[in-house]
Formats: C-alpha cells, structure tokens, sequence
C-alpha cells in the first residue's frame, strides 16, 4: 500500500492515542487530519462518541454515512444534518469536550500556543493569524488535547510565544487552578512530543527518516532528548484503509 502521507500520519497517531474515555471530541477549524482521526475513531474505537465539529454535532450511529474530509470547516460540501440546534444549546454541548485538536503559529518549550498573529514591535503584526476564537476556554476546560504543527522550524517551535492563545505551561496552569487535563501530544512533521516532569517538551518518537542533529537544527529551544528515541511506528495497512477508504475518500489529505 501507498506509504502514509504526513496528514495521514497525524491522523492515525491521533487516533491511536485516543482515551476510552473520550466520549465527546471537538474538532478545531480548518484541520482535516483532526475530522479524519475523528471519524476514524468513530468508526473504530469509539463508537459511542460525538463529534462536534464547527456548530454542529455528528455521530455515525445506525449506519449513517460519514462526513467527507475538506480542507475548510465551512465547505459546503460537508453541510448534512438529521436536526438543527439552537446556537445556545451547541455551545453548552461544547463547554467541556473529552477532547480537541488544535494548531498553532507558534509553540514554546511550554506548550503555550499563539494563534493571534506575529508582532512587528511597532502595535502592528508582521503576521495576523486567524485568532483563538473558543481556544483559551477549550484548552482550560477540556479532559486533554492535542496540538498539530504541520511545520517544525525555528519560526514555529519557538522558546517563547509572543502571544499566548492557549496556556499550555503544567506550572501556570497548576497556578491558575484550571480545571483541565492539559495537552497529551504535539505532532509535527519531525516527531512526537510529550512534557516531562518540569513541563518542558520531551521527544517522544521521530518520524522515520529524521534525526536528532536535524530535529535540534529545526527546532528554537533545547528539547528533552531521551539517549534512546524510538522511530515513530508506521501506520498499519489496516488503518491505512480505513482512513483512505472510508473516511477520506477524497483523498484531501494525501
């Protein structure tokens, strides 16, 4: 079978490190390899689970068909519903998900996210990002997520953001007394990452093919090198059928 593609891969990683507890999962805007990881759970894993996705809420009980995988939340081609809900209901359904998917701009050495936009220094931005709409509530109150970097340099893996969307710092958060779990995974073209003790990101595994000396070369912190990172395990054809055969039949994430 065809080798995985990077969004391939995230989603199948996503997946495989879903909780059984993860009964309800939002999905964050505009990243396609998340929706897939969550049908794919939906039609494996978790099958009692509902997806809110955008404002609405799917699950692929009795038969349904799955939700196509687009690269825009808002496609239209995605639009099919068996019921409408009131906006207030959708948010209440969302305050507190098991889990979500989020990226970034920027990601410091604490897990702290900017979506906001890049400063010039002079009250303007050399770069507006999309902003954190529902990110700073989603990331204080949920069970756990995981943040995808679909670019690793020392643009994006920075040693402090500057600006925080999303507060991902164990310590701060611990401070602050928020009430959720916390991030579970940074995934990014070069690895798998994890906190340490100390909050500080650790490398989980390497994406076959990558070394340390080029994950220190793209990366703008000093990261918690183990002696011995293990390869990123490939994805099963199994679960490369699954993806491409009944969640992204489109193919949108090859």
């Amino acid at each position: 079978m065809e080798p995985a593609s990077i969004n391939e891969l995230f989603a199948i990683l996503l997946v495989r490190d879903m909780r059984p507890g993860d009964r309800t999962i939002q999905v964050g805007a505009n990243m396609p390899m998340a929706r897939a990881a969550a049908v794919m759970a939906n039609l494996s894993t978790h099958p009692d689970a509902r997806i809110l996705i955008g404002l609405g809420v799917q699950g692929l009980g009795d038969g349904a068909e799955p939700p196509a995988v687009h690269p825009f939340l808002f496609d239209p081609r995605t639009l099919a519903a068996e019921s409408l809900m009131f906006q207030s209901r959708i948010f209440d359904d969302m305050s507190r998900p098991d889990v979500f998917f989020v990226g970034g701009l920027q990601l410091d050495q604490r897990g702290n996210i900017n979506l906001f936009g890049i400063p010039d220094g002079q009250g303007g931005w050399k770069m507006r990002g999309p902003g954190s709409i529902g990110l700073a509530t989603m990331s204080a109150h949920c069970t756990g997520y995981y943040i995808v970097m679909p670019s690793h340099s020392p643009r994006t893996f920075v040693e402090r953001v500057d600006l925080i969307s999303a507060l991902g710092d164990r310590t701060e958060r611990e401070r602050l007394k928020l009430p959720g779990g916390g991030i579970r995974l940074v995934l990014s073209p070069l690895g798998v990452f994890d906190f340490d003790d100390a909050g500080d990101m650790r490398v989980r595994s390497l994406h076959e093919g990558i070394t340390v000396d080029e994950l220190r070369e793209a990366t703008g912190f000093e990261l918690v090198i183990p002696d011995d990172v293990p390869v990123t395990a490939a994805p099963t054809d199994d679960e490369l059928r699954l993806l491409r055969e009944q969640v992204d039949v489109h193919g949108t994430l090859k």
